[in-house]
């Protein structure tokens, strides 16, 4: 056997680094603006997803337990407004109607708050800063909407979840394709 055929190692020169790098800075600077939209775009449908499942659970509870089910803002035991369903929500049986959870009023869930800056505001039919479903599954006749903004007020990232008297749910969607969703009247939405 003879002595392996030693070339000499061959790598990039200054000049082949250098537009390597620019290159690599470029794509970078594309890539990451657009990868921090998609993560905000999917933290705001999480955000209003999880509405949408508070309502589900709140019309599921009013009907298998045979009785009107309260869903609100806050942790309890009191319900707070309508502009405080950042700091949570509370799906609970509000016997009395007096949208604070009585010894003996069973809750069907609390649900956590949203991070610093992000809100989500309800606006109804009547102004009523809570939503009640009968035992029949439809809703106190509070047609509304639930409206989710992220913390940097950006109206490319809000959504809003609309409510029928009935109870049923639909989202906001983007029918003009300029980036921002539109209300149930096709007005963009704003924070």
């Amino acid at each position: 056997m003879g002595m392996p055929n030693l070339e000499r190692a061959r790598g990039f020169n200054l000049t082949e680094l250098m537009v390597a790098l620019a290159v690599a800075g470029v794509l970078m600077g594309i890539a990451i603006p657009e990868l921090a939209a998609l993560a905000a775009g999917q933290r705001s449908s999480a955000r209003i997803n999880s509405v949408a499942a508070a309502i589900h659970t709140t019309r599921h509870l009013a009907v298998s337990h045979n009785r009107s089910m309260t869903l609100c803002s806050g942790q309890g035991p009191v319900c707070g407004g309508g502009d405080d369903w950042h700091e949570g929500m509370l799906v609970f049986a509000d016997s009395d109607g007096n949208r604070r959870v009585d010894d003996g009023e069973y809750v069907g869930a609390r649900l956590p708050g949203l991070n610093a800056g992000e809100t989500i505001v309800w606006r109804s039919f009547g102004n009523r800063s809570f939503l009640r479903f009968r035992s029949s599954g439809i809703s106190d006749w509070q047609a509304g909407n639930f409206q989710y903004c992220p913390a940097d007020r950006d109206p490319r990232f809000a959504r809003q979840l609309i409510l029928n008297a009935q109870g049923r749910t639909r989202h906001a969607t983007d029918s003009d394709g300029d980036g921002i969703r539109e209300d149930a009247r096709g007005r963009p939405l704003t924070c």
